[in-house]
């Protein structure tokens, strides 16, 4: 059995690794629960991009500033009740000659549930380590990446212009909501009050968690069988080479490379 060697510097490496996020595409996510005095549906979808791969023998392959971009789809149903005090109109009553006496209805307001439909996007940053994976599937060999653990998504900021949009889509979606005026201010802040950072940063933290737990990207790909000289005639038929193993492996010279060696067989 032969070998082929190959090698990829940092620079390389770091190519692959972007085109690696092209091919990987859009993810999403969908969960549903509550939130404080909420009940949310939620969905997410998120991309990879850009970042910069350090080279650690013997197997590790640093990737700094990777951008997770993300945006998220919600929806906040509530009932106004919970929140806002009884409000009616009094009953009145009158005596009319010949009539007797004559009540008008007494009214109460029930307040609605509201809907409240909410989108952000945005970008986080990471950097995390992660180990090489050479496997054999379906017939080509691939050379997969994959983060070693959970890096911390940095996401109170985040949680913070969240919260503070949403007090602005409360109060767009209940303005039609009659006899309100006097009261919105004190909804909104009770409302956001029952949420707050902390209630945010828990349900984005397990929509993008997902995306980065076990994430791996797929830096490199072949067939396991390969041509390698076309049949230049009738009795003379193609030569192809069979990879029967595939070793991968941070070595350090002069500089890091990334050191694919294949076992073949003709």
């Amino acid at each position: 059995m032969s070998d082929i060697t190959l090698a990829a510097d940092q620079v390389a490496v770091t190519r692959l690794l972007h085109d690696a996020e092209t091919l990987l595409g859009t993810q999403s996510t969908s969960t549903s629960g509550s939130l404080g005095p909420f009940v949310v549906s939620a969905g997410a979808s998120a991309s990879f991009s850009g970042g910069t791969v350090v080279l650690a023998p013997p197997d590790t392959i640093e990737m700094t500033n990777v951008n997770l971009n993300y945006s998220l789809n919600l929806s906040f149903g509530v009932d106004l009740n919970d929140f806002l005090p009884n409000f009616c109109i009094p009953q009145v009553c009158v005596d009319i000659p010949c009539v007797g006496k004559v009540c008008t209805p007494k009214i109460c307001i029930n307040w609605p549930t509201v809907s409240i439909p909410f989108n952000y996007s945005d970008t986080l940053t990471f950097s995390a380590d992660f180990s090489v994976l050479p496997q054999l599937n379906a017939g080509n060999w691939l050379i997969n990446v994959r983060i070693l653990s959970v890096p911390n998504l940095s996401l109170s900021v985040a949680a913070a212009a969240i919260l503070t949009a949403l007090g602005l889509a409360i109060e767009a979606a209940v303005a039609w909501v009659p006899f309100i005026g006097p009261l919105l201010g004190g909804l909104i802040a009770a409302l956001l009050a029952a949420i707050g950072v902390a209630g945010i940063t828990g349900l984005i933290g397990p929509l993008l968690t997902p995306f980065v737990a076990g994430l791996t990207f797929t830096i490199y790909k072949e067939p396991a069988v390969q041509q390698v000289l076309p049949a230049a005639g009738p009795s003379d038929p193609a030569v192809s080479i069979n990879i029967l193993s595939l070793d991968c492996a941070v070595q350090q010279t002069d500089k890091a490379e990334l050191v694919v060696t294949a076992g073949i067989a003709s």
